[in-house]
């Protein structure tokens, strides 16, 4: 390291000593020329004289320019005078030529540094980097360092611009209905529609949550520097409805469909609107359209109001079978002293309120059907008189005659037959061969 330091010193020594052996002869001018750096191309009055450090003897008394070049500086000038038998020493400084680079990224901001050394943030104008190679890096928080190398010429401008990556992914999340809650990895970012950033690159946690529908889960695989949609159709939670009838035991329709009886429960079913009819025997229908809320249980209740009447009926004879709407309802009775002739009233309830029909029948006589009206809480009383048929049901032979008819009683005396409507006569018993019920043809 001594030696190139004393490189200088020993050149100056033998450009003196050349000097002083050209001064032996006559007096002559003596020029030494340095530059910093060295290694400049030295002209003199514009005639190229050689590289420095430079020592020039031939040059006659007077005044001169002196210009240094270096590849990478700008040029350096200096004036001087020369006189016979006098050694003029010059040292030029040359200053670095500098380039001319701008520097932009996208986005804006990001700093820029050489060597370590930051040179500000873009946008930027350097103009402190020599011509050459330079290698720059370009740094912004939530992005991926970039690296560039460029090369500058002299004084001609230079332009880079950078186009940063993120070092995270995004996620534009959207759902159907708007507002839900958004969770990335556990921790909530916001709510639906939603653009969420600097998620770490990988393997990502979301979950949508929002009140009523299941919540969305889902794993997602994002790069860094990625952006990717998410839409999402939440599904509402299921609900349950529980019907409850005063009283109980109605029938319970869905539509018009038949589900159960009441107290009915309807669990899991989706959130909407529902048409809901019941029915209970000797009550007036009702239904109603429910809402059944996403998430949440629900009990409705029908109060069923009663819509029937009574019907009461007496025929005559006691002893008929009656039939409401074609349904046996019960047979009239004797009264208590006995008498057939005309029935006790036979109380029938729980009869529907509208038009309905009686039947009455009662062997030996014409069946008769008549329509009747019940009206909600009251009772309707019916009369019948039953007419009677002729219809033989008994035969007996004498020694004489042979007789068929309706059978009135058989006693000791005889058999009475009714042999006509309206006309009875007693066989006696001594004339009777055979008796018996007639056989039919």
């Amino acid at each position: 390291m001594i030696k190139y330091k004393m490189l200088p010193v020993i050149a100056t020594l033998f450009a003196l000593s050349t000097c002083f052996a050209q001064s032996s002869k006559e007096p002559a001018t003596c020029l030494i020329i340095h530059s910093d750096p060295e290694g400049a191309e030295i002209t003199v009055n514009h005639r190229e004289r050689g590289i420095t450090p430079l020592t020039i003897t031939d040059l006659p008394a007077g005044r001169y320019l002196i210009r240094a070049s270096h590849e990478g500086y700008s040029d350096s000038f200096e004036s001087t005078t020369l006189q016979p038998g006098i050694t003029r020493n010059v040292k030029l400084m040359l200053t670095p030529e500098l380039g001319l680079l701008l520097v932009d990224s996208e986005p804006a901001g990001a700093e820029v540094t050489t060597k370590g050394v930051s040179l500000g943030s873009t946008p930027l104008l350097v103009t402190t980097l020599r011509p050459g190679d330079h290698r720059l890096s370009i740094s912004l928080p939530g992005f991926q360092t970039k690296e560039i190398d460029l090369t500058l010429n002299g004084r001609t401008p230079h332009k880079e611009v950078v186009a940063l990556v993120a070092d995270s992914g995004t996620l534009n999340i959207t759902s159907e209905p708007a507002g839900a809650e958004v969770q990335i990895n556990g921790i909530t970012r916001g709510r639906t529609p939603c653009e969420i950033d600097r998620i770490p690159g990988g393997s990502v946690k979301l979950e949508v949550r929002q009140d009523g529908y299941t919540p969305h889960l889902r794993d997602i695989a994002l790069a860094a520097g990625e952006r990717q949609q998410v839409n999402i159709q939440l599904e509402p939670l299921p609900g349950s409805l529980k019907i409850v009838t005063i009283p109980e035991g109605a029938r319970v329709y869905l539509g018009n469909e038949f589900k159960g009886e009441s107290p009915h429960n309807f669990v899991d079913i989706t959130p909407g609107s529902y048409r809901i009819r019941v029915e209970l025997a000797g009550h007036t229908p009702m239904a109603r359209d429910i809402e059944v809320e996403k998430g949440t249980s629900r009990t409705e209740e029908f109060r069923l109001t009663g819509n029937t009447g009574i019907l009461t009926i007496i025929t005559a004879p006691a002893g008929a079978t009656i039939l409401v709407n074609g349904k046996k309802a019960g047979i009239t009775e004797a009264d208590k002293a006995g008498t057939s002739a005309v029935s006790n009233p036979l109380s029938i309830g729980d009869i529907m309120a509208g038009e309905h029909e009686v039947e009455i029948i009662r062997q030996g006589y014409a069946p008769q059907k008549r329509p009747f009206t019940i009206i909600q809480d009251q009772t309707t009383a019916l009369q019948i008189k039953l007419v009677r048929q002729f219809i033989p049901n008994y035969e007996v032979t004498t020694t004489r005659s042979y007789y068929k008819g309706v059978i009135e009683f058989i006693s000791e005396e005889g058999i009475r037959l009714e042999t006509a409507p309206g006309v009875s006569q007693t066989i006696p018993m001594r004339d009777i061969k055979s008796h018996g019920i007639l056989k039919e043809d």
